[in-house]
């Protein structure tokens, strides 16, 4: 099914881009942990299914006329769904969208948790304004948390396929799940081959503040003792003026 939309590029309420991108309505992998599904949940006044996945029908559309009126800025592609999840392999969507982007001057920021993305690395590694990013939560697959995800090992290995042929990169750390996501091995791991990590808390997932509090201070010390490119995420920094207690 599809729908249309009036925009498709909007002002961002995330402050390491300008803009979002979101040319699926929904997503398919159903992380547990998926702050758009629980945020959706919880304030939209009739929540819809999140894994009947819709696609913005006149995307391509939107997409050439936003870029002509909007300043030129960073844009996630995308911030509430996976640009790559399954669908995606029938529609083609995300390149067709992704051609009228890369050839405007607007930074394009690829987030995704699927390896289809690497069918698109001929056309992303002829253009210079685009970073390829991938979310890794852990070292291993959680098939708990992310049911129908591809596993956090596939994403690597696309993730180390995008730095091989000389594409930007980055990795999201994010959600930092207590006693599952270890940022600290992951950026060991990753390192070599990830230009810049982003790295958030758990939202709407009820995980206290103290447990960020208490583990954000070595966290920090040993990303700057080792010169890591890193950025905090607002709601993770603030949880370093929070009290210990829950």
């Amino acid at each position: 099914m599809a729908i249309r939309r009036k925009t498709l590029i909007r002002r961002s309420g995330v402050e390491w881009t300008d803009y979002n991108c979101n040319i699926y309505q929904g997503c398919a992998h159903n992380c547990k942990y998926c702050y758009a599904r629980l945020m959706t949940k919880r304030f939209e006044p009739n929540p819809f299914d999140w894994r009947d996945v819709k696609t913005v029908e006149n995307a391509v559309e939107l997409a050439r006329r936003d870029i002509r009126t909007l300043h030129p800025g960073r844009i996630m592609f995308c911030s509430m769904t996976d640009p790559y999840q399954p669908i995606e392999a029938e529609t083609g969507l995300a390149r067709k969208v992704l051609e009228v982007l890369l050839d405007s001057s607007f930074h394009i920021l690829i987030l995704t948790k699927s390896p289809l993305v690497t069918r698109d690395y001929n056309l992303i590694r002829s253009h210079s304004n685009v970073e390829v990013g991938f979310t890794i939560t852990s070292l291993e697959d959680i098939p708990f948390w992310e049911p129908y995800a591809p596993g956090n090992k596939k994403r690597i290995e696309a993730l180390k396929k995008a730095h091989e042929i000389g594409l930007k990169t980055f990795a999201s750390i994010e959600p930092w799940i207590p006693d599952i996501t270890d940022p600290q091995s992951i950026i060991e791991k990753l390192r070599d081959r990830v230009d810049r990590f982003i790295i958030g808390s758990m939202q709407y997932a009820g995980v206290p503040r103290s447990f960020y509090a208490k583990q954000l201070p070595s966290l920090i010390s040993w990303l700057d003792d080792n010169k890591v490119n890193y950025f905090l995420k607002k709601e993770l920094r603030s949880c370093l003026n929070r009290s210990l207690q829950p």
